[in-house]
């Protein structure tokens, strides 16, 4: 593939999501951290541009957080109006769009894969989370280092 073919045409970001798995178990709400791939983890969202630039982040979810929940809880569903015009927002045919779309989402997987071999603490976070403030310096954690 060429730049121009591995690209989107009018694609401003590409948006999945990824898991942080935990070392351990949460010392608070254990089960809610349990996910689907039968580990603890965190829950992040990201959007990166054609270049695997992070553009927006959303951190701190816990793992059994469906990736639905946590895109409808977005700022950017939220408000997409702040993030994209009308005309870019416009696109309603979302199957037709998902299925279009679908070979197009390795971008951003590529840009977690990145992000956890430079960071490589971010593949299992040897963090216990006890409490709240346990629980929010691991969500400043994974933005501080996702921002670099």
């Amino acid at each position: 593939m060429t730049l121009v073919e591995d690209c989107l045409p009018h694609c401003v970001g590409y948006l999945d999501g990824s898991e942080f798995y935990l070392a351990e178990a949460p010392r608070i709400d254990h089960t809610s951290y349990y996910s689907r791939k039968q580990r603890y983890s965190i829950k992040s969202h990201a959007i990166c541009d054609n270049k695997l630039r992070i553009r927006y982040l959303n951190v701190g979810f816990p793992g059994s957080v469906h990736d639905a929940r946590i895109f409808n809880n977005s700022d950017i569903e939220k408000n997409p109006s702040k993030y994209l015009s009308d005309s870019q927002w416009s696109l309603r045919e979302r199957e037709k769009f998902n299925k279009y779309f679908s070979g197009y989402r390795v971008k951003i997987q590529q840009c977690f894969g990145i992000l956890k071999e430079k960071f490589s603490s971010l593949k299992e976070l040897r963090i216990r989370i006890k409490d709240p403030q346990s629980h929010k310096f691991v969500y400043c954690w994974n933005f501080t280092i996702s921002s670099r």
